[in-house]
């Protein structure tokens, strides 16, 4: 039967580029008529609305926009007609008509639409899209005078085109972000008005369904570590790490009880010194990927909601330690493309390897190349295949048993022997019992290998050794007399600057990667701070810009700038995606502003500020202690004062002979 519906007045038609006012009126009415349609249900052939007021045309249409779920492919019916009738009115045409049936005639109907507007040519009706066809309120846009999130990814987003931002990317909508969209829109032909309007908004790619890959302005992306367990917490995840630390031999005090206290800490340190890895008591992402606890972890963890029985504390006498048999079958090999791939890379950028093309869970000849680096780098038969050793390296396999304090037994007699062969002074010979005398030898020897001198027997100081196979290069020990090597130590001046803000705005994260080894036997000397391309840097104290580097073919930091303070403490930004405005070379700059943007310039697989802090001007040392208590990685608000910067008196010891990382 058919049915009349009411006319529409249009009485202020709307402006937004990229919609055929011409057409619209037609549009407008077409659509309305299915929405009042499907608001006014009928019994027989009685029409409920008599019951009620009956709402105007353009107030049904206002309400479906608002309340609608948006078509997609399969659906049939009035939503999928308006849709249609959308499509035709913008001279798309669907095969098959007007139907009401979203099949592949409308789909195509739909990619040829965003095609036209510059959207990804996905077929998904997103918001962006059934905007534009007038079945949906218009996106949020930033406005001038706004601040916040919505700001800021305009800012980030102008960035990435090569605008300047002045002021940086601040979160406000200010004139310097207004010259900034003006110029974006001359530079691509659009209405140079200073103003974000849906087609400015689509070529920035700050829209849902936007051809440049941006997240969606209504909910910032963070890069931000998964959940991981912290102290203090109880549940399914303190349970998995409690199961996880079980299988790689250490003992959790209490058990696998849920409850992340003293005894999970304690067993969370003891593993971190095992597998050479800063001894905390904190689950960072590092510890997460070798304990096997994350996404993608190559490590199998066990159904959480089924606790394990808790493990007895192991006997005084250690097991034979033997390596697994080299097999490969159950590691990522060449042409992989899974989640196991994405773990393996994910470890791999842990350990300060470049892999080049990042985390993209494709085992091609990047990874291959990667996989070679790290054997190289612990001097391991470099195949660039994953085998057992490798993977326990990498903590994607759990490491073999290896002595530890209070054992006992020929396992242990064969440590103090190989010991002895590396030409170490074990205190009472091989006697079977592991005790201070045995845990001073390993010292001795970590310290002549320029390994991580705890005294406990990682893997790495096993393969180093001899106790465990694997080793290709021969060690050069430069003494076989009991002295151990000593290291020269270079000491800044007494008062030394400290930072005051945190150089990089959230989200954000960052672990202790200080000494991590590095491609060509070079080692870690600042520390990593994981971020999205764009986000603003600031100085972290008051200072002069000494030096500016540029990202050339070979270099190893790429953009890079140092920032030096009055008493010659310098600060070193590296992997830059661009300068700040007012931060070129001897300008001098406050703590709190904006410096440059966080980039991957240089030898870099994945964006992030490479940081060194070096006193006095002296040789770098680990600047994770004094930027760790400033941490504002959970913090998207900028810094908006300019602290006074403080001095502190620091004494500092470096090992002699390394090389400056980039």
């Amino acid at each position: 039967m058919a049915r009349r519906y009411p006319k529409v007045l249009i009485v202020n038609r709307p402006t937004q580029p990229g919609v055929n006012q011409r057409n619209w009126t037609r549009t407008v009415i077409s659509v309305s008529a299915v929405f009042v349609a499907l608001a006014i249900p009928t019994v027989g052939s009685t029409s409920l609305a008599h019951a009620a007021p009956t709402p105007s045309a353009d107030q049904t249409f206002a309400s479906a926009k608002k309340t609608s779920i948006l078509p997609r492919l399969g659906d049939k019916g009035q939503a999928v007609r308006a849709l249609q009738r959308a499509l035709t009115a913008q001279s798309i045409a669907v095969r098959g008509g007007v139907d009401g049936v979203f099949g592949q005639g409308t789909l195509n109907a739909v990619k040829t639409f965003q095609s036209s507007k510059g959207l990804i040519a996905s077929g998904e009706v997103n918001s962006t899209t059934a905007f534009l066809l007038g079945l949906a309120p218009a996106p949020t846009l930033p406005k001038r005078g706004q601040r916040g999130a919505l700001v800021t990814t305009l800012q980030q987003a102008l960035t990435r085109a090569s605008i300047t931002v002045r002021g940086g990317v601040d979160g406000i909508f200010g004139a310097g972000t207004a010259a900034a969209v003006t110029t974006f829109q001359t530079n691509r032909g659009l209405p140079a008005t200073g103003v974000v309007d849906i087609t400015t908004a689509i070529a920035l790619g700050i829209v849902n369904g936007s051809a440049t890959t941006t997240p969606d302005t209504t909910t910032p992306t963070t890069t931000t570590a998964p959940a991981l367990p912290k102290r203090g917490q109880r549940g399914a995840l303190v349970t998995t790490l409690q199961q996880a630390l079980t299988r790689a031999s250490i003992t959790v005090r209490g058990g696998v009880d849920g409850i992340f206290g003293a005894g999970t800490a304690a067993a969370v340190t003891t593993f971190q010194t095992n597998r050479g890895l800063p001894a905390t008591g904190i689950v960072d992402i590092t510890t997460a990927i070798a304990l096997g606890i994350v996404d993608g972890s190559a490590t199998t963890t066990p159904d959480t909601t089924t606790p394990t029985t808790t493990t007895a504390p192991p006997t005084t006498t250690a097991p034979p330690t033997t390596t697994a048999p080299p097999t490969t079958d159950q590691f990522p090999v060449v042409g992989d493309a899974n989640d196991a791939v994405k773990a393996l890379q994910k470890a791999l950028i842990a350990a300060g390897v470049t892999v080049r093309g990042g985390a993209d869970g494709r085992f091609g000849p990047a990874t291959t190349a990667a996989v070679t680096t790290f054997q190289q780098n612990l001097r391991i038969a470099a195949t660039g295949v994953i085998d057992q050793l490798t993977a326990q390296l990498l903590g994607l396999s759990p490491a073999p048993v290896l002595p530890k304090m209070g054992d006992t037994g020929d396992a242990v007699k064969s440590l103090q022997n190989a010991l002895l062969t590396a030409g170490v002074t074990v205190k009472g010979g091989a006697d079977g019992k592991f005790g201070p005398a045995t845990k001073n030898a390993i010292t001795a020897f970590q310290k002549a290998q320029g390994l991580q001198a705890t005294g406990v027997l990682d893997l790495r100081s096993a393969i180093y050794v001899g106790f465990v196979t694997g080793l290709t290069t021969p060690n050069t020990n430069p003494s076989t007399t009991t002295t151990i090597p000593t290291t020269s130590t270079t000491t800044p001046s007494a008062t030394a600057t400290l930072p005051t803000v945190f150089p990089v705005l959230g989200p954000c994260w960052f672990a202790d990667t200080w000494q991590a080894p590095r491609s060509g036997g070079r080692r870690h000397e600042g520390v990593d701070i994981i971020a999205k391309s764009g986000t603003p840097l600031y100085a972290v104290a008051n200072g002069t810009i000494t030096r500016i580097f540029l990202d050339r073919p070979g270099s190893l930091g790429g953009n890079a700038i140092r920032l030096t303070a009055a008493d010659g403490t310098y600060f070193h930004y590296a992997h830059l995606s661009t300068f700040a405005d007012g931060a070129g070379l001897g300008a001098t700059v406050v703590a709190g502003q904006v410096i440059g943007y966080v980039g991957s310039t240089g030898s870099s697989s994945t964006p992030h500020l490479h940081f060194e802090y070096h006193p006095g001007g002296g040789a770098a040392v680990n600047p994770f202690p004094v930027i760790k208590p400033l941490d504002a990685c959970k913090s998207t608000t900028p810094p908006t004062t300019a602290p006074a910067t403080t001095t502190t008196t620091t004494t500092t010891t470096t090992t002699s002979g390394t090389t400056p990382s980039a």
